[in-house]
């Protein structure tokens, strides 16, 4: 276990402070990213971040997770909700 620890925040939960075992890192031609489960709330979230700072948390043990790939039932399940009359109204609305 890594005594490294990093401080995040959650959209819901405010600052948050996590070891480096409780983070992923993606990495693709899109930017760098670091992901994780809230301690408090559990919801997930991700921060963009430089190329340097990458390196940095791989350095100090965040591990390299790689995307789930889009499925053509995530895209059917996508174009049906486009296809919804209430559509946007949901997009707006945070607890929909």
């Amino acid at each position: 276990m890594s005594d490294s620890i990093v401080r995040s925040t959650c959209p819901t939960c405010g600052d948050v402070v996590l070891a480096t075992e409780e983070l992923g890192l993606q990495l693709d031609a899109a930017g760098s990213r670091f992901l994780f489960a809230c301690p408090r709330c559990r919801q997930p979230v991700s921060h963009d971040v430089p190329t340097g700072i990458a390196h940095i948390l791989q350095a100090a043990g965040v591990h390299v997770v790689e995307p789930d790939p889009i499925t053509e039932q995530d895209l059917a399940a996508f174009l049906a909700e486009l296809d919804q009359p209430d559509c946007v109204d949901r997009l707006r609305t945070p607890d929909a």
